[in-house]
């Protein structure tokens, strides 16, 4: 199959489809995203392994104990909303395709997959002696049956189909309402077995394909997975990962140093205190938004002015260099560098700062005294506090006061993200599938996940362009157009894709980056 390749990026892993925490300045361990699209025609014949990461010179064996500062309680693939959830569920489910780190897609529960030439017609062959960690083999109607579950939990880009079906016991044909060449990156939505989640059974009980299998949960202290022995690919080096569950990312460093865990993920302002004599840090993005989000729906923020004030007197810049020690890349748009076919790079300048023209755009928008409001940050997340406190002196220029909430998880979960209670607050969205509609579609008026409330007939007219576009090069710059209209709009105060770095302990090597938000465990490996 002809596949884009787009240049590089840095990738990799931990918080919310909605995230925490990227590097920008030549990182070690940047891979290229081809932003998940397929050429209409196109025919994939994979080879049957599962990493394309180089094997590591370490041993096969060992426990490794990775830092978590949220604990997990959902494990479905279906209904889970953070991308800490995603990033270690990644281990564990496989959908019909599979992300590489390039970008690109290869075959995962399918071994190989055709695409029709107007994009509408997908079909994919079920690979050859796959089997599902409870050990039973992995059939059509496994498929058909997640298909289903996917379409019901309205996972993005489901919504599109319009038929699917098994032409025979290994080949599954699905059938789209208007042609769409990012497809494949939908299709690596986890295939469960069939029946599996009729009760919500997956969130704490997660059946995959995946190299490893679940076979431990313990309320707030760990999750414990092992190596799958039957995996189809390239097995995992470790035959153990537990992943432990700490209150916040300021337990990192203590729980590293006493030896409680071996490695953990997080932003620059945590992993500047890690020993460099005993610990390898390997530097990547987010590939998050991270933003001063506001409320479109509540005053004065239902105010496109008020809005656009608060844009030009934020500095992204003073973000990314007293927050994210410079590692950080500067954003102006609700897409990620990542994703760069997509990615409009002109509008990270929209916005230059300037007191003068905040104070000027409030006057008109009817505030010539400025504005006050609250910003609800989770507590857990230290870059976004630290981000939080650097805007209270940028916005204070301006004449706009911001006071600090600080929530814990579940409640931040509860009130701002599914209640949308909220004014505004600070906080990383991750796509759940390196494709442009994973960033830009929670956007649309409609959409069940527009926690921001934003609504633009304009917005929703371009989206539907964009997503009903098969030639490439169009495609690219009709959600350029999207990306436009949500600064001009000043749907939020976008700052910058994080850096996060993974942090290992000596003794065990592997990293390996993806463009979305993912821990691969099957590539580190024990020295």
């Amino acid at each position: 199959m002809k596949k884009r390749l787009i240049t590089s990026i840095a990738a990799l892993a931990a918080a919310l489809s909605l995230a925490a925490c990227g590097s920008g300045n030549g990182a070690a361990g940047n891979t290229a995203a081809s932003a998940g699209t397929a050429q209409a025609g196109d025919t994939a014949l994979q080879a049957d392994t599962a990493s394309t990461a180089e094997e590591t010179a370490g041993k096969d064996g060992g426990t490794f104990t990775y830092g978590l500062a949220t604990e997990l309680d959902n494990f479905d693939p279906f209904t889970a909303t953070t991308a800490d959830a995603k990033s270690i569920y990644f281990n564990i489910y496989e959908g019909l395709v599979r992300v590489q780190p390039d970008g690109t897609f290869t075959g995962a529960v399918a071994s190989d997959y055709k695409v029709s030439d107007d994009a509408k017609t997908y079909t994919f062959t079920l690979r050859d002696g796959i089997r599902f960690h409870n050990g039973n083999p992995v059939t059509t109607d496994d498929v058909l049956y997640s298909i289903q579950l996917a379409i019901d939990s309205k996972i993005n880009g489901y919504d599109n189909i319009d038929k699917f079906e098994a032409t025979d016991d290994k080949t599954i044909v699905i059938t789209l309402k208007k042609g769409d060449t990012s497809f494949l990156a939908d299709a690596t939505q986890a295939i469960v077995p069939k029946g599996s989640d009729d009760n919500h059974e997956l969130a704490q009980k997660p059946i995959g394909t995946g190299p490893f299998k679940f076979t431990e949960y313990a309320v707030q202290d760990h999750v414990t997975l092992d190596r799958f022995d039957d995996y189809w690919g390239t097995p995992a080096h470790l035959d153990e990962v537990v992943v432990k569950f700490l209150a916040s990312s300021s337990d990192y460093i203590v729980n590293f140093q006493s030896g409680a865990i071996d490695g953990f993920t997080a932003d620059a302002s945590i992993t500047e205190q890690v020993d460099k004599n005993s610990a390898v840090l390997n530097v990547g993005n987010s590939n998050a938004v991270q933003a001063l989000y506001l409320n479109n729906a509540k005053a004065p923020f239902d105010n496109a002015d008020v809005r656009r004030a608060i844009c030009y007197a934020v500095n992204p810049d003073d973000i990314i260099n007293l927050v994210d020690y410079g590692y950080g890349t500067k954003i102006g748009t609700a897409m990620i560098p990542g994703l760069s076919a997509y990615y409009d790079d002109s509008l990270a300048s929209t916005y230059a700062t300037d007191a003068d023209k905040a104070k000027e755009l409030l006057a008109k928008a009817g505030y010539p005294d400025g504005i006050e409001f609250t910003v609800t940050v989770p507590s857990s997340y230290q870059v976004h506090l630290d981000t939080a406190q650097v805007l209270v002196n940028e916005l204070a220029d301006a004449g706009i006061t911001m006071n600090i909430s600080q929530v814990d998880w579940a409640t931040w979960l509860q009130n701002v993200y599914t209640n949308r209670d909220y004014e505004a607050t600070i906080i990383s969205v991750d796509g759940a599938t390196p494709s442009p509609t994973a960033f830009l579609s929670r956007y649309r008026s409609d959409a069940d996940n527009n926690f921001v409330n934003y609504k633009s007939d304009d917005f929703d007219a371009a989206y539907d362009k964009a997503v009903g576009e098969v030639d490439e090069t169009k495609r690219e710059q009709d959600f350029k157009d999207c990306e436009k209209i949500l600064t001009d709009d000043a749907a939020s105060a976008y700052l910058q894709d994080v850096a996060n770095i993974l942090v290992c302990r000596k003794g065990f090597s592997g990293y390996q980056g993806y463009p979305l938000y993912a821990v691969d465990f099957s590539a580190i490996s024990k020295d």
